[in-house]
């Protein structure tokens, strides 16, 4: 049967998913000399060859014998800064969110087994938008009482909140590719995404950010677990979509990194921003944001200075990354999320799921699931 010609499929599906996807179609036109053939409708596929197309195409193996591809919804809402019009995601972001969704389903079912239930901080302020209560609550979610002031790196503070993230029941995924380093995911497009789940929540960070950005995201994300919403959105110049939740979380967010009341204190016209970044323990990039919120400097001042700022924070976190020299297993666990992967070995040891499970859901060998083990990456 796997070498059986499947005449009956419409090739239109196949001309259909090599126009929304050409780099899909660059892989098939690799791996099968007849794919063009295939796309004018002068040769057929076989069946085993069919099943491997809806994987390069990552779509259902019956959708080639429908009449029309159907409209794929992007399944969250995706807030944009300053845009209009409808958005397209592309191709990259939908397989991220699909990548995160299976994460979600996996540790959720697992915890399940374990005898987890809801997560008490998951949803508590859907109903309350008060920015006080939720970012009080930031503070005891990441055991921070008086901002970040004990750390004295950006890339220690991103790492300690990741941390207290990850032990609060979090999964946190960050990576700058989908499935593999050539398919890099666009930072202008998104900033990050969040799927909320009541035991499993996955906060996604796009990690080809700059470092404050990722601060940012990262903590607006988690106010949406907090208010029970899922998300995706660009946080352009670390500034909302004109929606309330956006301007909610942002507000939250703000307030958390960098209180009003102790800039207040502090703000003088003359300071520097670097002296303000400092005392916070946050990038001069969130320091202009808030100056901006708070009235402190013009819209005018704020887009001049951003754009300086925005090559020096990339910069710093370039060579901070050089300094770790891109890893491949830091990336592994990057890219699954440390508390997934350290629950996934938990399953297998207790028998909820078996070795093969793990490593068929990983794509990883069992060679590398024990280095990960054994040299401490998880």
């Amino acid at each position: 049967m796997g070498s059986v010609k499947v005449d009956i499929i419409n090739p239109d599906i196949i001309r259909e998913l090599a126009t929304r996807f050409p780099e899909d179609a660059e892989k098939a036109r690799k791996k099968y000399k007849s794919f063009d053939k295939w796309l004018r409708g002068e040769d057929f596929p076989t069946y085993n060859q069919l099943v491997e197309l809806s994987k390069i195409f990552n779509v259902p193996f019956g959708d080639f014998f429908l009449e029309k591809l159907p409209e794929i919804e992007f399944p969250i809402p995706h807030y944009r800064t300053f845009k209009r019009g409808s958005f397209k995601p592309s191709k990259n972001l939908k397989d991220a969110v699909l990548h995160a969704q299976k994460v979600k389903n996996w540790a959720r079912e697992i915890l399940i087994e374990f005898g987890y239930e809801r997560l008490p901080y998951a949803g508590k302020y859907k109903d309350n938008f008060d920015v006080e209560a939720v970012v009080n609550e930031l503070k005891n979610l990441f055991d921070v009482k008086e901002g970040l002031n004990a750390m004295s790196r950006w890339v220690d503070a991103f790492n300690y909140l990741v941390d207290r993230a990850e032990e609060k029941g979090i999964i946190v995924i960050k990576s700058s590719y989908i499935e593999n380093t050539r398919r890099v995911l666009d930072v202008k497009e998104f900033r990050g995404f969040v799927l909320y789940d009541d035991i499993a929540p996955v906060v996604f960070i796009n990690n080809k950010d700059s470092i404050s950005a990722k601060i940012f995201t990262l903590i607006h994300e988690v106010v949406h677990v907090l208010i029970g919403q899922s998300a995706s959105f660009d946080l352009e110049e670390l500034r909302p979509a004109d929606v309330e939740v956006e301007k909610f979380c942002d507000e939250c967010t703000a307030e958390f990194l960098v209180p009003e009341m102790e800039l207040r204190k502090i703000y003088k016209p003359d300071v520097e921003l670097e002296e303000l970044a400092k005392h916070f323990k946050v990038s001069r990039v969130v320091i202009l944001r808030r100056l901006l919120d708070l009235g402190f400097i013009s819209e005018k001042t704020y887009s001049q200075k951003l754009r300086d700022l925005y090559m020096y924070e990339n910069k710093y976190e370039e060579e901070e990354t050089k300094k770790k020299g891109g890893d491949y297993y830091t990336n592994i666990v990057n890219y699954w999320g440390r508390r997934f992967l350290r629950l996934m070995i938990e399953a297998v040891n207790s028998g909820i799921i078996l070795h093969t499970d793990l490593l068929d859901i990983t794509k990883l060998s069992f060679k590398k699931i024990e280095k990960l083990i054994i040299e401490g990456y998880l």
